[in-house]
């Protein structure tokens, strides 16, 4: 019997990921075709940046299942502490690196300052979200999914149509991240949800003595790794922009429509995290299945979809009308692509959820094989040829993740 709160929790997701998705192909109709593609590229950098702070919600719930004594909170605190140090580090870092990163996309070096912006305005939420979904506050965890969605749609929507730029469309995009935590915390004024002031407060020698080392390390690796898997997953937006003779307007769209069955599989990955035993690891294997079955069942969905409807679908979302059959094969390619990442990106929080370095083992062998492969593709390659090698390297780490975890013991190495 499924639960009520996990029905509302994929309900409020749901309407949440659709105003997340949506919004590339409106963006697409208000923008030039130039400033589309620059949005494109920097909200899915920004995205896929951010996601590493994912580790910390996995981490939070690994915490409240092994400290069901109230001792968890003073760990989050901390742990808080550092993420925002850590943070503020890694976004002054990209902001140095932006002349050389942007450049290699590809994209206007400006538009590194509201990714930088938007990474730092995204930790509160993504705190409270790690909070929440540790207390297992499923409902409410929709809640923060569906203010942040909604904020970021009206205000970036309404600036792209205002202003036709790109660039102010992403600032505005900072000033929905405010509303937003505006809004959770007067909703949530009663859950004592963790404070944005205090862990800026807290020095880093606060974590000396107290049995937070091992945990400190065991995040910052894992935040690295989630950040290089997320990086992995929009590496086909960021390898064609390198071929010659393609169109990347082409591929953005196609991007774009494949994304619906990573924004619509994620959504289980964090109820499933929550069902987990720590303790007993063949109870793991009937939740990990009932996962496999949601991933396998929207991405059939979208393959069929994209089979007899990809290039209607396309011309509604997007406007251009592009050859069925060529959208066919380039499509159904990049859905495989994001669905085998999926699977990975699972796997990989699962271990994360246990604390085991199998999560940095697998994300550093994903990056490294897609990072070698884009070093030798031949820049007159097809995207075709392109998605086909990425697909099977995907295949090949993801049948390898889920051979890790059915026979990967939990072991009971947490402080």
């Amino acid at each position: 019997m499924i639960k009520k709160s996990l029905i509302t929790f994929v309900a409020l997701s749901i309407v949440a990921s659709g105003l997340n998705y949506i919004i590339y192909p409106l963006f697409s109709r208000i923008l030039s075709s130039a400033e589309y593609v620059n949005i494109t590229v920097a909200l899915s950098l920004f995205t896929q940046i951010s996601a590493f702070l994912s580790s910390i919600l996995a981490i939070t719930i690994g915490l409240s299942k092994d400290s069901p004594d109230g001792k968890m909170n003073e760990k989050l605190e901390l742990l808080q502490a550092f993420l925002f140090k850590l943070f503020i580090i890694l976004a002054s870092i990209f902001l140095l690196l932006s002349p050389i990163i942007m450049v290699q996309l590809h994209t206007p070096v400006l538009f590194a300052v509201p990714i930088a912006l938007m990474m730092l305005f995204s930790l509160p939420i993504l705190i409270i979200s790690g909070y929440l979904n540790g207390k297992n506050e499923m409902i409410k965890l929709g809640v923060v999914a569906l203010v942040s969605a909604s904020s970021q749609f009206v205000i970036g929507l309404t600036v792209a149509y205002l202003s036709h730029n790109g660039l102010l469309s992403m600032l505005s995009m900072i000033a929905a991240q405010l509303v937003t935590l505006l809004v959770l915390y007067g909703i949530f004024a009663k859950d004592k949800l963790p404070g944005i002031i205090k862990p800026l407060k807290i020095p880093l020698r606060a974590l000396r003595g107290k049995q937070m080392g091992p945990l400190v390390i065991y995040t910052a690796l894992t935040a690295l790794a989630i950040m290089a898997i997320s990086l992995v997953q929009i590496a086909d937006l960021f390898i064609v922009q390198n071929l010659i003779n393609v169109d990347v307007k082409f591929y953005a769209d196609i991007y774009v429509v494949s994304r619906i069955v990573f924004f619509g599989g994620m959504i289980f990955i964090w109820p499933f995290l929550g069902e987990i035993s720590l303790d007993h690891h063949h109870f793991n294997r009937k939740p990990f299945f009932k996962l496999m079955i949601y991933f396998t069942a929207i991405m059939l969905a979208a393959v069929i979809a994209l089979f007899f409807f990809g290039d209607k679908l396309i011309n509604i979302l997007f406007g251009p009308s592009y050859d069925i059959h060529l959208v066919r094969v380039i499509a159904i390619l990049a859905v495989l692509y994001k669905y085998f990442l999926l699977v990975i990106t699972a796997i990989i929080l699962y271990f994360v959820v246990l604390r085991n370095y199998a999560a940095v083992w697998l994300s550093i062998t994903a990056a490294s094989l897609v990072l070698i492969y884009a070093a030798l593709i031949n820049k007159a390659s097809s995207l075709p040829t392109l998605l086909i090698g990425l697909t099977i390297i995907a295949a090949l780490v993801a049948i390898t993740a889920v051979i890790m975890l059915l026979h990967t013991p939990v072991k009971k190495s947490r402080e």
